[in-house]
């Protein structure tokens, strides 16, 4: 019997290395319980926003969903075990741990487990924790003064920009946000047409700053702040005096090609950007130009 020994070890193990071979074979033809997984690949838990994540599952299970770190270790249990129907399974993670902390920056990994299915699964799609603030400053600005009223001449103001990493370009006018840029840059160019929430600005002088936001949701530091002049049509002084006889004469800074005045009951049409008038008689009047829907006036003071 002894000398049998060797033989039925060795048939033990062709069998149980053969047994072994077939469920990972098996496996291997099994079609995953899970599929079309979208995962977002970056957050901070700095930003308020949070990281999606979301698959398909075949059939329906009891679904468990933690992140683990890059030694397999749980750093949030986002959800516990719990019967999710067949079709699509949708969670959400803020880049904090168990116990509300910011995660440190990192690469983390969803994993799943179905209890039924009897199969943990750790999902490839990595998500990055990151909590650096972009940094951006101005390159340049394409205009001092502009004019956004449609006449397609100085109607936007360019800025460009350069970013310590890719960024959203945001742009603040006197604090208030006027711009957001629609793709991630380093580098680029932002333009701004005078408008803010879809209504024209009105004219004056505006402190501009430009920000970052990054794929995490970071928000950076303001650039430093620089000016323009938002001008649509405008008088060179306000106040005109002058006698009868004499002329009323004011500059007009406005880059349509035409504009209106008027004076009381006369009324006219000029290109000229240093309006001359006749003074006419004695009395106080009112100065108005306007072009594109856009006006200005001046007070006007004939003496005899």
């Amino acid at each position: 019997m002894a000398r049998f020994l060797p033989a039925l070890l060795v048939v033990a193990l062709l069998g149980g290395s053969a047994a072994a071979f077939a469920v990972t074979e098996r496996l291997k033809l099994e079609r995953s319980p899970i599929l079309d997984t979208h995962v977002d690949k970056e957050v901070s838990p700095a930003a308020g926003a949070a990281a999606r994540i979301s698959f398909r599952l075949r059939k329906g299970d009891s679904v468990s969903l933690a992140l683990v770190n890059a030694n397999g270790d749980v750093v949030r249990q986002v959800a516990t075990s719990r019967h999710r129907r067949k079709g699509t399974a949708t969670f959400t993670w803020d880049g904090r741990d168990d116990f509300g902390a910011p995660a440190g920056d990192g690469v983390y990994k969803p994993r799943v487990h179905l209890a039924a299915a009897h199969r943990t699964i750790l999902l490839p799609n990595p998500i990055v924790v990151d909590t650096k603030k972009p940094r951006i400053s101005l390159r340049g600005q394409s205009l001092r003064v502009f004019s956004p009223d449609g006449d397609y001449r100085l109607d936007y103001l360019t800025m460009r920009f350069r970013a310590s990493e890719p960024v959203r370009a945001v742009l603040y006018a006197n604090g208030h946000l006027v711009v957001k840029a629609k793709r991630f840059q380093s580098g680029g160019s932002l333009k701004w047409n005078g408008r803010a929430d879809g209504l024209p600005r009105p004219a004056g002088r505006y402190r501009l700053e430009l920000r970052g936001i990054d794929r995490a949701g970071n928000t950076g530091p303001a650039s430093r702040p620089f000016h323009v002049r938002l001008r649509y049509i405008e008088l060179g002084r306000h106040v005109l005096r002058t006698h009868t006889g004499g002329r009323i004469v004011v500059f007009v800074s406005t880059d349509a090609h035409r504009y209106t005045w008027r004076i009381g009951p006369r009324h006219g049409r000029s290109r000229k950007r240093r309006l001359s008038l006749a003074a006419g008689e004695p009395g106080r009047y009112v100065l108005v130009v306007s072009a594109r829907g856009h006006r200005d006036q001046a007070r006007i003071e004939v003496e005899p």
